[in-house]
């Protein structure tokens, strides 16, 4: 009888210690390590980061006459130039020879009706009609010889009207005439960005907003200086969109921006300094659309409802909610319930 009471009592006491341990593993698992960031006070900026494509903020393009022929194109791309230097001089010997025939004919013209008027002087009578039509012959001949003057002037060469780089030249020296641009001129120290916002972005922009333009690991300094009035739409084989243009300027030197090519953009769209904030990522939302997050408290997830201000990719404004100092939970997955024991990761050694 001993011996079966001795054995139920060492039987109670296994089951026991087995209930136990499960126990004890039980509450182990319950108690959930989690990643946190503190509540703390600093700036909250909301960006809009896209991209631009660098253009010249001064660019000059030259067309070249279209029945004159070319002597010679004194550029290249890539040369230098200040503005009022040649780029370009036209062969003006059929020009030349209409000038020297105009003032000839201008010259006799006024031979003419002086010859007229000397003789008018010995008595013979002119007619008014007679009059006319020496005024009217030196008018004419002086209109023509203007005309050509004008003509000479305008295509006896091409000078630049900034300082600048020579980025385009179509023309070769000899041809006559040519069809679209023929030279292009562009100050490349003096840059912005054109980007093109969709209609949701648009709004948001605003001219005078500090930017930052991305190049090469190096950032420089830039502002919204231009907004289009309207909206561009842009089709492609696959579809299309509509955007609004804003054009950026670069505030400093930026030797490795080029034109033409596209470059990372940081528009400040809005921003609060030394304000309550809180990680985005330790935000969630409900389905009525307010907002919540959890902090630590005596070892457990304690749900806050929080009021937001302004919200950037990274950081969340808090205006009500939360003080500075506590540990709000970062990325809280289903398993973070109100009340869930947990462990701060950086308690454990954690990163």
């Amino acid at each position: 009888m001993k011996k079966k009471i001795i054995i139920g009592v060492v039987i109670v006491a296994i089951v026991g210690i087995i209930g136990g341990i499960q126990f004890t593993s039980r509450n182990k698992k319950q108690v959930i390590t989690v990643k946190t960031s503190k509540v703390s006070i600093g700036d909250v900026k909301m960006y809009l980061s896209t991209t631009a494509t660098i253009k010249s903020k001064n660019e000059k393009d030259y067309a070249v006459s279209a029945a004159t022929k070319i002597s010679n194109v004194k550029v290249s791309v890539g040369d230098k130039v200040k503005k009022g230097d040649i780029i370009l001089i036209y062969d003006t010997a059929d020009l030349n020879n209409q000038q020297e025939s105009a003032q000839i004919n201008y010259n006799n013209a006024i031979s003419q009706k002086k010859d007229a008027v000397n003789k008018n002087d010995n008595a013979n009578v002119l007619s008014d009609e007679k009059i006319n039509q020496l005024d009217n012959a030196v008018l004419a001949a002086q209109n023509t010889l203007d005309s050509v003057k004008i003509k000479l002037s305008q295509n006896s060469n091409i000078t630049s009207d900034i300082d600048g780089v020579v980025t385009e030249v179509n023309v070769i020296s000899g041809q006559t005439g040519g069809q679209g641009t023929a030279i292009i001129v562009q100050d490349i120290s003096n840059l912005k960005g054109i980007v093109k916002v969709g209609k949701y972005d648009a709004a948001k922009v605003a001219i005078g907003q500090s930017a930052t333009i991305l190049s090469s690991g190096k950032s420089y300094k830039a502002k919204v200086s231009k907004i289009y009035p309207t909206a561009t739409l842009n089709t492609t084989a696959t579809g299309g969109d509509t955007t609004l243009t804003v054009e950026i300027d670069v505030l400093e030197a930026a030797p490795q921006l080029k034109v033409n090519f596209d470059s990372d953009v940081d528009i400040l769209l809005n921003q609060v300094l030394a304000t309550l904030k809180v990680p985005a990522q330790s935000i969630l939302t409900n389905k009525d659309g307010s907002t919540y997050l959890f902090v630590i408290s005596d070892g457990k997830a304690v749900q806050r409802n929080v009021k937001l201000g302004l919200q950037s990719d990274t950081d969340m404004e808090i205006v009500s909610g939360v003080k500075v100092g506590e540990s709000v939970i970062l990325n809280p997955g289903s398993s973070i319930t109100n009340g869930v024991m947990v462990k701060d990761s950086i308690n454990l050694g954690g990163k």
